[in-house]
């Protein structure tokens, strides 16, 4: 993967096809391979004639690795995907974040809504409504000797996955641990862009994708059922909606 300077940190990302460009945001202890080429995203976005811009967010896959969790706020990591895009001198692209991603594609679209089009912000919902909604547990799991002693199942199953991905955790647990000050629902307000939001009838970590999509000025809300907040992003119904939408098919 190329990489570039965001700040004095290193962000690898990879560009795939030609065409109207769209910008993915992977998730938590994940990484662009495995969010968006694994699962055929990138493949898809091509074949129907997008350019599909993909990076590892920082502590994560091959981009820079930071331990304090001053440096995994929002805004930064953000503004490593605002760096992207003026590093390949794109001015306006469709944008997708999954899960964590979809957090910062949010942040994106509310402060940023000039350099988007549409957003589709994917295994979220009403539960980053609520208060301290972040995954309790996980930084610690990320920070125990071995998996063996967790028994959180969610917090296990990150450990799990990230350690599956040869990910540094230590980076991920500052990230974990990252001050997220925002105001969500206020942020969801500032939104203007025609919006997607999507999850999995499965998916306790996002819950009802409804109430989220109802702060927004344009946005709808897709329920795929039968699936998690792990395999939302293999699965070819979830893929297939989020396509007709980007095509304009109701």
């Amino acid at each position: 993967m190329p990489e570039f300077s965001s700040g004095g940190v290193s962000i690898a990302y990879e560009v795939a096809g030609e065409g109207k460009p769209m910008l993915l945001v992977h998730g938590f202890a994940a990484t662009a391979d495995d969010n968006w080429i694994r699962t055929g995203w990138v493949q898809a976005l091509t074949r129907a004639r997008r350019q599909a811009v993909t990076f590892d967010l920082r502590g994560h896959g091959k981009s820079g690795k930071l331990y304090d969790p001053a440096d995994y706020t929002t805004e930064k990591m953000a503004g490593d995907a605002l760096a992207l895009m003026d590093h390949l001198g794109i001015e306006r692209a469709s944008l997708m974040g999954y899960s964590m991603g979809a957090g910062i594609a949010m942040h994106l679209a509310a402060h940023h809504g000039d350099r988007f089009g549409i957003v589709i912000l994917g295994g979220v919902g009403a539960k980053m409504l609520e208060p301290g909604s972040a995954v309790g547990g996980v930084a610690d799991a990320l920070e125990a000797a071995s998996a063996d002693g967790i028994s959180d199942p969610l917090a296990r199953g990150f450990r799990l996955y990230a350690e599956g991905l040869g990910q540094d955790l230590k980076a991920l647990a500052a990230c974990a641990r990252a001050p997220r000050a925002e105001d969500r629902g206020a942020s969801l307000a500032l939104i203007r862009n025609e919006v997607m939001v999507i999850a999995g009838a499965r998916d306790d970590l996002a819950g009802d994708p409804g109430p989220l999509a109802a702060r927004m000025a344009d946005a709808r809300a897709e329920i795929i059922p039968g699936t998690d907040h792990m395999f939302a992003l293999a699965n070819p119904m979830f893929k297939g909606a989020v396509m007709d939408f980007l095509a304009g098919i109701s």
